[in-house]
């Protein structure tokens, strides 16, 4: 909101060298999505992190008679589901060599691909979070009370701060959905991994 063009021209970026350094690093991003023969996603580290960041909500929400079973149980299966993408890349490469596979297996590098660009779409929800409909990502998105912040599980961090705010059984009962949504959101990323949901 503050950061506007007279701002930056002055005290942000004088000479928009960081624009520019910007700039370069997204078409690099870009060039690298284009060019890779497998989308360079891995989301074996993305299952590390959820988990890191399930243990963080877990001592938030201890003694508050909330259950993360679910939650660890649906990051469980997409490590499974993210270590056996990564096998099934290695085998492509190694059945039929790098520089023959566009050529020789396009159904299947094509068929991988897809299953890698639509689990990020499965981690989002069409209602979106409660409250701010218009963010449809339930493990990434900008804080309620911090623009400049950005939090796991984004709906369960909102809810569980309303319910230490509220003080009541009914707050608590909205943390315990908010974590079943996400469980059901990692649980689709997994089948889709996997290729049982398109």
């Amino acid at each position: 909101m503050y950061d506007d063009f007279v701002w930056m021209e002055k005290f942000g970026d004088l000479l928009f060298q960081r624009h520019v350094a910007v700039a370069s690093v997204w078409g690099l991003v870009a060039l690298r999505l284009a060019d890779e023969e497998f989308l360079p996603f891995n989301y074996l580290s993305y299952a590390c992190e959820l988990q890191k960041s399930a243990k963080d909500l877990e001592d938030e929400v201890s003694g508050k008679g909330i259950s993360l079973n679910p939650l660890f149980k649906s990051i469980e299966e997409l490590t499974k589901a993210a270590t056996k993408i990564n096998d099934e890349k290695k085998a492509i490469n190694k059945a039929k060599g790098w520089a023959s596979i566009w050529k020789k297996d396009h159904s299947k590098v094509r068929e991988l691909n897809d299953r890698l660009m639509m689990a990020e779409r499965a981690f989002t929800d069409r209602d979106g979070l409660f409250g701010r409909t218009w963010y449809k990502h339930l493990i990434y998105a900008p804080s309620k009370h911090n623009n400049y912040g950005s939090r796991s599980f984004p709906g369960i961090q909102d809810a569980v701060e309303e319910a230490n705010n509220l003080k009541t059984a009914e707050s608590w009962l909205t943390v315990q959905h908010e974590v079943w949504r996400v469980s059901r959101a990692v649980n689709h990323v997994s089948l889709v991994l996997n290729g049982e949901l398109t």
